[in-house]
């Protein structure tokens, strides 16, 4: 996530008449030992989730405290596996309707079913695909909605409606959470073993100064080009530049990369899960089986081959990003959701 990018856009394409205050932390933050040990332990007896710690507790405290002192119409958990612990008893307490968005794939919430007890209290459970939302249908029937993860598409955008027609074909690759990126290393030395003008750009942030061994080899293959901690226009460049996104998942729910690119006119190769199929069809994107780094290369060379169709693609996949996924319809969806909260 950056400035651009990340669900905390959100709030910036709310209208000028709604008020917003807003409550978060720092997970870096350090405290005296004796209060960073109190607030641990409380976020473990109120927490339940790995996401959630003593900084998340901290920020329960200030949003009581907040919500105490003033009037609000509404509270919006923007994160919940991060933020939710006790929060949901304290806001019924002052009255409050609650609604939480939630991140985790379907997989990680069917490990931490437990957590369905804190959802009581919540008026709404917003999810970012349909298919999260079956599942949590089953949570808190009749107090779930899918709208999902919008893009900034006056940022994200092409730099011209045509793309070069000659010149190396250049595949991009951004991110690190839940990317399969052992498929991913698969498929980029085998595509590097065939006699093609074919280049990469990855964009891949370097935690801790750790690179998982498959990272770690292509970052020294030649024909790769490694990004770390670029800048916001520096990263709509490589998006600009690329003729196709090549992001193979592990799960997912919504992608910031799957939207920067669509919004860019870029083709999508990705992993054929369930919840992708709210943001992509086969009109703009081709999706592969799971852990199938033979898929891979044959979508990359099918784009590679085939100018037309990745120009194709590339325009139905900006013009289902304004249609569906621009901050401003996202962001107006949200509103009329907190309004049918206050009624």
């Amino acid at each position: 996530m950056s400035s651009i990018s990340g669900y905390d856009a959100l709030y910036g394409h709310f209208t000028p008449d709604i008020e917003i205050e807003s409550v978060f932390c720092n997970f870096k933050k350090m405290y005296p030992r004796g209060v960073g040990r109190l607030l641990e332990k409380s976020s473990r007896l109120v927490g339940g989730s790995g996401f959630y710690n003593a900084q998340s507790f901290e920020s329960e405290i200030r949003l009581f405290l907040k919500a105490r002192r003033k009037k609000h119409d509404i509270v919006h958990y923007c994160y919940g596996e991060s933020y939710l612990g006790f929060g949901a008893i304290l806001t019924s307490r002052l009255k409050l309707p609650l609604v939480v968005t939630h991140h985790q794939p379907v997989s990680w919430w069917a490990q931490n079913s437990a957590l369905a007890h804190k959802y009581k209290n919540v008026n709404t459970v917003i999810t970012l695909s349909e298919y999260d939302k079956n599942y949590f249908e089953d949570l808190v029937p009749g107090r779930v909605v899918c709208i999902p993860h919008g893009v900034d598409i006056d940022f994200y955008k092409p730099e011209t409606s045509l793309k070069k027609e000659s010149g190396p074909f250049k595949i991009l690759f951004v991110g690190r959470y839940l990317r399969d990126t052992l498929t991913l290393s698969q498929a980029v030395k085998k595509l590097l073993s065939f006699p093609a003008d074919i280049y990469f750009d990855i964009v891949y942030s370097d935690k801790a100064g750790y690179l998982p061994a498959e990272m770690r080899e292509l970052s020294t293959l030649s024909k790769v080009k490694w990004h770390s901690e670029i800048g916001d226009q520096n990263l709509l460049a490589l998006y600009r530049q690329a003729d196709c996104c090549l992001i193979p998942l592990n799960d997912c729910t919504a992608n910031n990369a799957i939207l920067e690119a669509m919004a860019c006119g870029v083709p999508v190769i990705t992993t054929n899960l369930p919840a992708a199929h709210t943001y992509l069809d086969d009109t703009m994107s081709i999706m592969c089986r799971q852990k199938n780094s033979d898929d891979l290369v044959e979508a990359v060379l099918l784009l590679y081959n085939d100018i037309s169709a990745r120009v194709v693609m590339g325009e139905r996949a900006r013009k289902k990003a304004e249609q569906y996924f621009d901050w401003n319809i996202i962001a107006s969806k949200t509103i009329t959701l907190f309004n049918d909260c206050n009624e």
